[in-house]
């Protein structure tokens, strides 16, 4: 029983072996002479664990045959047997013998070894150029082209990287083997770089459509490229290019669901993508996306994505993003986002994001966010956030939040919060933010690290007590203050906002104007009346951080008339003050203040 498991399992790996192996590249030895090819063809299938399928009407099955070789791969002796008339297939178990096609076509078939080792080459890319057929060889070095017999003289060009290219001259219209070594290439360690790549084939676009092979190829042949007016295809390598279609640049290129070529120079149509390795221009249209390893310049529109990696010249346009790798100078559109890595002079429009990595000069329109991490100059509008990292110049206007993070030369304008390191121009927002500021910030908070802040002590008609501070810059500067009269049967309690601008006219003397809001607390905060002071007072400055102050003030007062609570004061204006009356709510009077100022 274990001898016969034993025995079980080597038939079955030697079957599974011998399953996986190319069975026209297993090398053999034979030594027959005037015999049937009819009984060669079989011994040779039977030794080999493989059937030979074939016409016999076609393949002279009761011929005579004399053949002598020793360790050959058997398409080399099936070629020496019929002299290269026959053209062979593999079908599972199988080897398909056929006649090409008469009058149109033959084949060079052939091993491409190491010249120094002698080792057989994998991945080694040949080609007719005028042609523009390709083979890559497979794990025995083997390759297989099929030409066309009116052409009178063929090259066959021979490309590998590391390797030094090569060409051969065949005969043509017949078939043939040859063999080619080719020679490495000579490197000093020092000269080689390593770096990532950023070609066509490495985006993720590239590597759903494009196959090992053609990645493979695209490598050997950097250096072979060609022109044609027109290129059709189904997909890559299903085309009037085949293989090739990476190394041509065409004027037009119909692409039923995707195509591959060197470049456009016209127009290119795609049902699903649309990849150019190198250079596009003027019109790129497809229903999924375009893809691009040099420059464009034109329009570009795609149904998903557009990703250009060198430099972008003109209107790109895509259902959901756009991406351009260098500089880009034109107009980016996108239902989500928009980003381009190197410098931008146009406009970005989005659904939701745009993206600048250098510096900006144009117009950024989003949903959401626009961005910029170095300069920009001109408008980004946002329905949420606003963002440069570098200077900006120009104006930000969103719902939420603006954010220079550097210089802001022009206008901020957010329905919440603006931020810049340093302004040179006016903040509109809930709150402004600064550390030095040349210019003003209009809100409710405006706050200047390096600004005005100052705290006022001071009396006035209404309030004996009044603590008031004041922070943004001299030119306008935001105002919070609270009062009190604690007098026992006549309590008032106030607390204000407001702005105030200090403007000097001397060095020791300014004059402040400051606009200011204030509820009036009487015991009841359902009844609180309130109160607008336009003051002007004038500053006398001892030294940089103590002022003292006085100065008149007009105020409006509107009071609801209801019973006050016990121990607070009926009316906020003492006797012998004239007081207007406009109605029974609404009143004014001339008033003052005095105090004292310091930091």
């Amino acid at each position: 029983m274990l001898r016969s498991a034993i025995i079980t399992c080597v038939l079955l790996c030697l079957a599974f072996i011998g399953k996986a192996q190319n069975h026209l590249e297993k090398k053999i030895s034979v030594n027959f002479h005037d015999i049937r090819l009819e009984t060669v063809l079989d011994s040779i299938s039977h030794g080999s664990g493989f059937f030979f399928s074939y016409n016999s009407t076609i393949v002279p099955a009761d011929s005579l045959v004399t053949v002598k070789v020793e360790n050959k791969t058997i398409r080399q002796v099936l070629d020496y047997m019929f002299r290269g008339a026959f053209e062979y297939k593999e079908v599972e178990n199988h080897v398909i013998i056929r006649r090409p096609d008469a009058g149109q076509y033959y084949y060079v078939t052939g091993y491409i070894t190491d010249e120094v080792t002698g080792e057989k080459l994998r991945d080694v890319s040949v080609f007719e150029s005028h042609q523009l057929v390709a083979s890559l060889t497979n794990e025995q070095g083997y390759f297989k082209l099929r030409l066309k017999d009116k052409i009178p003289a063929v090259s066959l060009n021979i490309s590998k990287s590391w390797y030094s290219d090569t060409a051969v001259h065949i005969k043509t219209g017949v078939s043939q083997e040859i063999k080619v070594s080719i020679k490495p290439k000579n490197f000093e360690l020092d000269s080689v770089v390593i770096g990532g790549s950023t070609k066509v084939e490495s985006t993720w676009w590239g590597k759903l459509f494009l196959s090992s092979k053609q990645r493979v190829q695209s490598i050997n042949l950097n250096k072979f490229f060609v022109e044609t007016p027109i290129q059709g295809s189904i997909v890559p390598g299903l085309g009037s290019h085949g293989k090739m279609s990476g190394q041509v640049t065409n004027s037009v290129s119909m692409n039923l669901l995707a195509g591959y070529s060197a470049g456009v120079a016209g127009v290119e149509v795609g049902g699903l993508v649309n990849i150019v390795k190198n250079d596009a221009m003027y019109v790129q249209a497809c229903g999924l996306a375009n893809i691009v390893g040099g420059k464009f310049a034109g329009f570009q529109g795609a149904g998903i994505h557009n990703n250009v990696l060198g430099n972008f010249v003109g209107v790109q346009t895509s259902g959901i993003s756009n991406v351009v790798r260098k500089d880009l100078v034109g107009l980016q559109a996108a239902g989500i986002a928009n980003l381009t890595i190197g410098k931008v002079t146009g406009g970005q429009f989005s659904g939701i994001i745009n993206a600048s990595i250098d510096s900006f000069v144009g117009f950024q329109g989003a949903g959401i966010v626009n961005s910029s991490v170095k300069e920009f100059e001109g408008v980004q509008a946002a329905g949420v956030v606003n963002f440069s990292a570098g200077k900006v110049k120009g104006v930000q206007i969103t719902g939420i939040l603006n954010v220079a993070a550097t210089d802001m030369e022009g206008v901020q304008a957010s329905g919440i919060l603006n931020y810049a390191t340093r302004v040179k121009g006016v903040q509109f927002g809930l709150v402004n933010v600064a550390d030095t500021s040349s210019g003003v910030g209009v809100g409710l908070v405006s706050f200047v690290l390096k600004g005005y802040h100052k705290m006022s002590i001071s009396t006035n008609e209404v309030v004996p007590y009044e603590v008031s501070v004041k922070t943004g810059t001299h030119w306008l500067y935001n105002i919070f203050s609270a009062g009190i009269d604690p007098s026992k049967n006549n309590k008032v309690y106030m607390f204000g906002i407001g702005w105030g601008s200090e403007l000097p006219i001397s060095n020791r003397f300014s004059i402040n104007p400051e606009l200011t809001g204030h509820g009036v607390y009487l015991g009841s905060w359902e009844e609180l009346n309130s109160m607008v002071k336009l003051s002007a007072s004038l500053n006398a400055h001892f030294g940089r951080y103590i002022s003292v102050f006085a100065g008149p003030s007009f105020v409006m007062y509107h009071d609801n008339n209801m019973p006050k609570a016990v121990g607070y004061a009926d009316k906020v204006l003492p006797n012998g003050y004239k007081r207007n009356n406009y109605s029974t709510n609404l009143s004014s009077w001339v008033g003052w203040n005095a105090g004292i100022t310091i930091f």
